[in-house]
């Protein structure tokens, strides 16, 4: 008795190119399978939070008319609503540039028609893993950041931020 008849049926019973389907699709529903169980096990599961955050951001070479929108106490503004934050602090500076004096050294001066904005922000931030958002802005040190309330805004970048015990 032959193993593959004339036929093509293996031992005379089965047909090979039927083995071959069944196969194929064994190895496409376990690989299936697989994919799928492996999907959920390497996911990492993180809760989000709320907690007080304190940011300090910092915005160079502004305008004075700009910086007196910014005042201490005024709420934060994103998305078209108050969020859950408020300015603590304002503290407004000369800019400073460099120039050269008489002799060709470099000398630091101030520069009295744009200032230096520094803020102390307290905000409920959502913490979610790595990522820290507060009014749908990340909060990373060095990331720009929009200083926000309903009567001006102004870009700068975080310098500190302290997560609140």
């Amino acid at each position: 008795m032959k193993i593959v008849d004339k036929d093509g049926k293996l031992f005379g019973k089965i047909n090979i190119m039927d083995i071959i389907i069944i196969l194929l699709i064994l190895v496409i529903i376990v690989t299936l399978a697989n994919k799928l169980n492996n999907k959920d096990s390497n996911n990492i599961v993180t809760s989000s939070s709320n907690k007080e955050v304190y940011i300090v951001a910092e915005a160079y070479s502004q305008a004075p008319e700009i910086v007196k929108s910014i005042v201490k106490g005024d709420t934060l503004v994103a998305q078209n609503k108050y969020q859950s934050g408020s300015i603590d602090y304002v503290e407004v500076r000369d800019s400073d540039f460099l120039s050269t004096n008489k002799k060709g050294k470099l000398i630091r001066e101030k520069d009295t028609s744009k200032k230096v904005i520094e803020v102390g922000i307290k905000c409920k931030a959502n913490i979610s893993g790595p990522y820290i958002d507060c009014g749908g802005q990340e909060l990373k040190v060095g990331l720009p950041y929009w200083i926000k309330t309903k009567n001006g805004q102004i870009q700068g970048f975080i310098k500190d931020i302290k997560l609140e015990q």
